[in-house]
């Protein structure tokens, strides 16, 4: 019987409750994030709870737990569950309001933290590349107040995915009311193009007068993804031109290479967009290359205890 950790305790998975008047449920108000853990260790758990408190402050979310404290949440959960590579998720929901007559409106959060064993994309996804679906029956709205974060509200997308998956597409990309793309379902996207590693901005990144100035959309759905962040980081530091921009479709088909990011697939190749092959309809040498940055990457970070 496995376990989660709720609001500061270790309870079997189905004695865990949250009320029926919690807004998360009500509301979807809430946000989370996907974790991989790699020998009990989740790799950039420091940039997973930065993201998470810059998405707490924005959706009025309170986190009432310490980085250390979650930190501790995590090596208890999968120690309970014997588990060494594991996906984890931890969530935090708005909670039940009341009426304070003191303070006025109050919240009580819940957080909660689930881990089950990995579950690895096939092999044949990294060996032959996976299909996306160039989706185009709902637009990402930008200037949406849960842009750019992970929120529970995730109804939309989980539509767009079994869309692709009847289409035969493990992925389906989505553009923003501009008609630019903006990132995968459940990942971000890059493409390659004359060994150039582009990929589309986030809000954070419209901070930069540069590239605000020559961006043709004033605000981003992008998901400031973290095997993104890595992704930029290695690329960087091993003198791969990096260039974030605006991506139309046309960049899309036409682009050397293509691939997604999340932290469960790490860095996914992408060859085909529906029909349409990528590149030579197989994974590029930069995208190999990145992915054994990532790899030597994560054997570093795992081997530094």
């Amino acid at each position: 019987m496995s376990s989660c950790w709720i609001n500061g305790n270790l309870v079997d998975d189905h004695s865990a409750a949250i009320s029926i008047r919690d807004t998360g449920l009500l509301h979807g108000a809430g946000i989370f994030t996907t974790m991989r853990a790699y020998r009990r260790r989740v790799f950039r758990l420091d940039y997973h709870l930065e993201r998470l408190r810059r998405s707490a402050q924005a959706m009025f979310v309170p986190i009432s737990y310490s980085d250390e404290q979650i930190s501790s949440a995590i090596a208890q959960l999968l120690e309970a569950n014997e588990l060494t590579e594991a996906r984890l998720r931890l969530t935090i929901t708005r909670g039940t309001m009341s009426n304070d007559p003191v303070h006025g409106l109050r919240l009580d959060p819940n957080i909660f933290i689930t881990a089950t064993a990995l579950e690895a994309y096939p092999q044949e996804y990294y060996q032959k590349g996976m299909t996306v679906l160039a989706y185009d029956q709902q637009k990402a709205n930008p200037f949406d107040v849960q842009a750019g974060h992970k929120t529970l509200d995730y109804f939309s997308r989980f539509t767009a995915m079994r869309q692709a998956s009847n289409r035969g597409a493990g992925e389906a990309l989505w553009f923003n009311i501009f008609n630019y793309l903006q990132s995968g379902s459940i990942s971000n996207v890059f493409i390659v193009k004359n060994s150039q590693l582009l990929t589309p901005p986030t809000q954070q990144d419209l901070e930069d007068p540069l590239i605000r100035e020559n961006t043709p959309y004033p605000a981003s759905n992008v998901l400031p993804g973290i095997t993104r962040r890595v992704v930029l980081e290695l690329a960087r530091s091993n003198d791969i031109p990096v260039q974030i921009k605006a991506l139309a479709i046309n960049d899309l088909l036409d682009a050397d290479e293509c691939f997604l990011t999340n932290s469960i697939m790490e860095i996914m190749p992408v060859c085909r967009i529906e029909r349409k092959p990528i590149g030579q309809d197989r994974p590029g040498d930069l995208t190999q290359k990145l992915v054994m940055l990532y790899r030597t990457a994560v054997d570093q970070f795992v081997g530094s205890d």
